[in-house]
């Protein structure tokens, strides 16, 4: 597995729009339907890591939106926050996601969407905000990796523990967290590198 991160700061839409051009139809299409410019970024910078790690190839997507590459045998996930871009590739299922450390009440959220044992977890944390991060991040990356979304129930499954704790891995980066899971243990086996934005387009 490996996992690489773009980010933005700085950057605006004018910056990479000119490269929509070489983006699937389909993507073009989504970031024209998007109204903001920093939506339209992330979008189109997700689209580019795509097409730098995967290659220029057939997409399809299941019925809750997962998209999956046509025909091959692999995998990947992207997610966006903030100006943060990621994406996991790996040669089998695999979910991602980046969250920005938040700023608001979080513990309100974590009493309503978390498993007790990862509520504890967030209270007994020396830094509550990136403990509840971490969470969030395991919790997105587990159902992504699974292909159903979030309309599951949150507070059903524990991240911190047992046989699925062993398959996330979190990473702490520049005020976000990254996490992945995979169908098997991850030990070591998750490897996260930056990407500067001007070597990802001299790439594409």
């Amino acid at each position: 597995m490996k996992i690489k991160y773009v980010l933005l700061d700085g950057v605006a839409y004018g910056d990479v729009s000119r490269y929509a051009a070489i983006l699937p139809r389909e993507r073009q299409e989504k970031i024209e339907r998007l109204r903001f410019e920093k939506d339209k970024l992330l979008s189109s910078v997700a689209g580019l890591l795509i097409r730098h790690e995967i290659g220029d190839v057939t997409m399809v997507v299941n019925e809750h939106g997962k998209p999956y590459v046509a025909d091959a045998k692999k995998f990947f996930s992207v997610s966006h926050s903030g100006t943060c871009v990621m994406i996991a590739v790996d040669d089998r299922e695999i979910g991602a996601d980046v969250e920005k450390l938040p700023e608001k009440d979080y513990l309100k959220i974590a009493e309503r969407f978390y498993h007790p044992n990862e509520r504890e977890y967030v209270k007994r944390a020396a830094d509550p905000a990136r403990a509840f991060t971490h969470i969030w991040t395991r919790k997105e990356a587990y159902l992504k990796q699974l292909g159903i979304g979030i309309s599951t129930d949150l507070t059903a499954f524990d991240t911190m523990s047992g046989e699925l704790s062993e398959r996330l891995r979190t990473f702490d980066i520049d005020g976000y967290a990254i996490s992945v899971c995979a169908e098997y243990s991850l030990n070591e086996n998750a490897h996260i590198s930056k990407l500067e934005l001007n070597e990802l387009m001299k790439r594409v």
